[in-house]
């Protein structure tokens, strides 16, 4: 069955183990969504998040393939259900000062906030599921998006994962 899953790999912090594990995913042609990277707790090492919606023996088979690539130290795949998934995204908007107060409406609703405030236009970031970050998007619409920039989204497994279980000096 094709659902949302999150293939999270933990890579040496270099460039070209960066390249070679997108290159894979690329080469293997996988349905993605989205794709993440950001530094973990230990230096010198990177998460690798890639969100795609497959069935669990395609996510299966890429985590087989990452595991594979020179600098990958482990790589897991999951059910997004099964973690928690989160988006960060930027979103510029018009700042008539005649709305300005439905804007903060919208905003405080979404849980977001306005990181930057001046006559032309806002700046609302917001943090979520996919689908709550789109919501939002959508209920900013009326005010006019200027820009939006979204992070793709991050994802780590509930409880303990196995790419949580890798050790620090490996």
């Amino acid at each position: 069955m094709m659902t949302p899953r999150a293939v999270t790999v933990l890579l040496e912090d270099r460039l070209i183990t960066f390249n070679r594990a997108v290159g894979l995913i690329r080469r293997r042609n996988l349905p993605v969504r989205s794709i993440a990277v950001g530094p973990t707790v230990t230096p010198g090492v990177s998460r690798l998040t890639i969100m795609i919606h497959s069935d669990e023996a395609t996510a299966e088979r890429a985590v087989q393939h990452l595991q594979k690539v020179v600098g990958v130290r482990e790589a897991a795949a999951f059910p997004a259900r099964d973690g928690v998934t989160r988006e960060l995204a930027l979103v510029k908007v018009r700042a008539r000062g005649d709305r300005y107060a439905e804007l903060l409406d919208v905003v405080q609703l979404y849980h977001a906030s306005v990181v930057d405030d001046n006559p032309e236009a806002a700046i609302v970031e917001l943090t979520g599921s996919e689908a709550f970050v789109l919501s939002c998007i959508r209920a900013l619409e009326r005010f006019e998006i200027l820009e939006v920039a979204r992070s793709g989204a991050v994802a780590l497994e509930a409880g303990v994962g196995e790419a949580a279980r890798v050790p620090a000096n490996v």
